[in-house]
């Protein structure tokens, strides 16, 4: 657990204006090394600022019990910074979105969820820069959420093939990988005949063209109604990223 501070006012000048007008709800504490301050999952009743030392964010993964850390908050300046944190869930009505833990020993203020009505009555400035603190951190955790969906996003056209539509002539280098999400695909000969053919499990066909840079062996074309993804030829290991179980056929083929 972790123990209250023997000086119960914040360093910072703010902070220490609202410990000396709300002393009971304004707690100052110190957590030792590893020590829990929030726990994922829990209700959002106060928002936390980090006066000294370091935190560390981190969300469980999966249903083992494994760990991912987000960031680290750091606060060296002898808390002359305002640095909060745990706002999210108090703010928006809901449960704590990740884990922080002390990194070393460090001092943390517990910002009572009451005291601000109050706030916004008695130190209208105080208050217009705590919401300018948390306005920052919302557009930090914006500005991540966009990072993490463009890592999760792979980078492909999607289209929808509303009449026939030839994806590579036999003889070509494929500039792109195609994948048929849903549809037909059909072999098409020197003569114009069609032949369905079966891609792989996800949709792929003579991939092994696409990576080693060889002319495709025949011409195929995906029927009308297909649904089908591009992966462009400048980014090919993008692929395995998201299909790592294609690295493996192709593998298997080698051998």
């Amino acid at each position: 657990m972790p123990e209250l501070h023997e000086d119960p006012i914040p360093r910072h000048p703010w902070l220490a204006q609202l410990g000396q007008a709300y002393p009971a709800q304004i707690q100052r504490f110190r957590y030792q090394d590893s020590e829990e301050v929030l726990h994922e999952g829990d209700i959002g009743d106060a928002i936390y600022f980090l006066e000294e030392g370091s935190l560390v964010v981190e969300q469980s993964v999966g249903d083992r019990g494994a760990r991912h850390v987000l960031k680290i908050l750091s606060n060296r300046d002898g808390g002359q910074h305002l640095i909060p944190f745990g706002e999210m869930s108090h703010l928006l009505g809901g449960r704590r979105s990740a884990t922080i833990r002390s990194s070393g020993g460090s001092i943390v203020v517990r910002l009572d969820s009451t005291t601000f009505e109050p706030i916004y009555r008695d130190f209208p400035d105080l208050a217009r820069t705590l919401n300018l603190k948390l306005v920052e951190r919302l557009n930090d955790s914006n500005a991540r959420l966009k990072e993490l969906a463009m890592r999760l996003e792979p980078p492909v056209d999607r289209v929808f093939a509303d009449s026939a539509r030839i994806l590579v002539h036999k003889g070509e280098v494929p500039d792109a990988l195609w994948q048929c999400v849903a549809g037909t695909l059909l072999s098409v000969d020197h003569n114009g005949a069609r032949r369905d053919i079966n891609p792989d499990p996800d949709g792929f066909f003579d991939a092994d063209c696409f990576f080693k840079g060889t002319p495709s062996p025949r011409t195929i074309e995906a029927s009308p109604g297909s649904f089908l993804v591009r992966w462009d030829g400048r980014a090919p290991s993008e692929v395995f990223r998201f299909h790592p179980e294609l690295a493996l056929r192709l593998l298997r083929n080698e051998a």
